[in-house]
């Protein structure tokens, strides 16, 4: 079974897409799935420098994600995500299969991907109710995946977020265990950004887009097919831990649809 999912929240002045906007999961050529989620993120507490402080924050989120299969190893990615209604940082990726093994219980997946994220529109940043810091960046990534024949994986990737000044740099990495049953698809993940350098926000009033943002992470999704061609899906998502970002909580829920643009006569 294909499984996409599309994921979308927000921490506070920066574009965190949930989970990644990769996986280890590959569409065939010409397959294009499609997800549309609508999302609810609020925090009343923010990791500061000098500790938590009270911070309210409340946003609406819709995304939408697409993925799209130019070959079997090779596919295309798409995120275009609002936030409080107006257009954020969108994200393109490609991704590669360079390793795929296949024999005895499963299926080891080695796979590159390379991503570019940049502001949709030229929204407020310096703001307590900022959307995001306006950054461009370039993101390689690197994905390990184990998928056993009992249908149950385990999913790490890591990278780097190379961000054009003034925006801090990031290194990321995350883990994932997942299991499909059917028509169903289960997911838990654990996700961790560390901002190299930067300002902090505090007792003096910073630039928000110079902030270096760093967040402990973890979530999970139930996702259902619903007939041949669609799909629904409900997720959470908790930052329980941080520098320069809110102590969030983020739900939310969504349909996929799963074309094909290749059909043969």
């Amino acid at each position: 079974m294909r499984i996409l999912i599309g994921l979308f929240f927000l921490g506070f002045s920066m574009s965190v897409s949930a989970q990644g906007n990769v996986d280890g999961f590959f569409k065939s050529k010409g397959e294009l799935d499609l997800a549309f989620s609508g999302s609810y993120s609020a925090s009343k507490t923010y990791f500061s420098s000098v500790g938590l402080i009270n911070f309210e924050r409340n946003q609406v989120i819709l995304g939408a994600y697409g993925t799209y299969g130019i070959t079997d190893k090779w596919n295309v990615i798409l995120n275009l995500p609002l936030i409080n209604f107006k257009p954020q940082d969108a994200a393109v990726f490609t991704k590669y299969k360079l390793v795929d093994v296949k024999g005895g219980n499963g299926e080891f997946t080695l796979a590159p991907a390379l991503g570019f994220s940049f502001p949709m529109s030229n929204y407020r940043y310096q703001s307590g109710q900022a959307i995001g810091q306006q950054a461009i960046q370039i993101q390689p990534k690197l994905i390990i995946q184990y998928k056993h024949k009992a249908n149950w994986f385990i999913q790490t990737q890591g990278g780097y977020n190379y961000a054009f000044d003034p925006i801090p740099s990031s290194v990321s990495a995350s883990v994932k265990l997942g299991y499909i049953y059917k028509a169903w698809y289960f997911d838990a993940w654990f996700d961790y950004q560390y901002g190299i350098g930067g300002e902090d926000y505090g007792l003096i009033k910073p630039d928000f887009r110079k902030l270096g943002v760093s967040y402990d992470k973890v979530g999970g999704v139930i996702y259902r097919n619903v007939g041949k061609k669609t799909g629904v899906f409900v997720n959470g998502s908790y930052i329980f831990s941080g520098r320069n970002i809110g102590k969030a909580y983020a739900v939310s829920a969504g349909f996929v649809l799963k074309l094909k643009t290749n059909k043969k006569k």
